[in-house]
């Protein structure tokens, strides 16, 4: 290893540490009833994305009586066949990888692998964007007469805090959301991602979806928040985060080309 690239392990570990956004050290009874003035969540609200173990992040999260219900939101888009073909060749979730929406997918989980009963999941399996997610989440707890007063909210780490800005974005203002990323991704000196319970990027995909963040994120007339798109609030990114990036995206060519901004929320 040479200086160099321990250099760029620390840059990225900087940017992964913002994207992956927890507002509690543990996700454990004691810290989401102060977080919520004494209470367990309304639900834990879990986005789609191409990780199985998302899912099983959210399933915990309701079987150790955190949340009343587990609400999977996610249609098909950018990450459905690859979450189709990491939950085909996981044996843990063969079984349940044949439903077509990325929402399906999570409740086969639940229900097969955790035992949960069905009428304690709503499912959104229309939405293709974290913007989509996030309203029709409020949608559908609307529709079922729950106030979505107290939300837990899981998703692929490296996409958690755009997603949390959007759950804030779609939900009342009286509505109180604990973002808490289902993992704390890390990489090796090279920037290999390195494997948790099974879940890892190909290196290509970790940077571009890593990288791809940051721009997303900025307030700016490229970025997501009001002075842009306007899909999500204003995100105060840190300048330590800014210079780590701008490291890493100078450093990282192939990666760079594909993380460009999409209109995708």
């Amino acid at each position: 290893m040479n200086q160099s690239e321990n250099l760029y392990q620390k840059d990225m570990q900087c940017v992964l540490e913002f994207l992956c956004q927890r507002d509690v050290d543990c996700l454990d009874l004691e810290s989401v009833k102060k977080w919520f003035g004494g209470e367990t969540a309304t639900a834990v609200v879990v986005f789609g994305n191409e990780l199985p173990q998302t899912a099983e992040a959210g399933c915990l999260a309701f079987l150790a009586g955190l949340g009343e219900r587990l609400v999977f939101c996610g249609g098909t888009g950018h990450s459905t066949e690859l979450l189709k073909k990491r939950a085909g060749a996981d044996e843990r979730y063969r079984e349940c990888a044949q439903k077509t929406s990325e929402a399906a997918v999570f409740s086969e989980i639940a229900v097969k692998r955790y035992g949960i009963p069905g009428d304690k999941i709503l499912l959104d399996e229309t939405s293709a964007n974290c913007g989509e997610n996030a309203a029709n989440a409020r949608m559908i707890l609307e529709g079922r007469h729950i106030l979505p007063s107290r939300l837990i909210l899981m998703q692929d780490p490296l996409m958690q805090r755009r997603s949390a800005m959007s759950l804030k974005k779609a939900m009342p203002d009286s509505t109180r959301i604990l973002s808490y990323a289902p993992f704390l991704p890390q990489c090796d000196e090279r920037l290999n991602p390195l494997p948790w319970q099974g879940a890892v990027w190909e290196r290509e995909r970790f940077l571009e979806l890593a990288l791809g963040e940051i721009p997303r994120l900025r307030d700016d007339e490229n970025g997501y928040g009001p002075n842009g798109k306007g899909f999500i609030g204003h995100v105060e990114i840190p300048e330590e985060v800014e210079t780590a990036w701008k490291k890493l995206y100078d450093a990282e060519a192939d990666a760079r080309r594909r993380c460009r901004v999409q209109d995708g929320r």
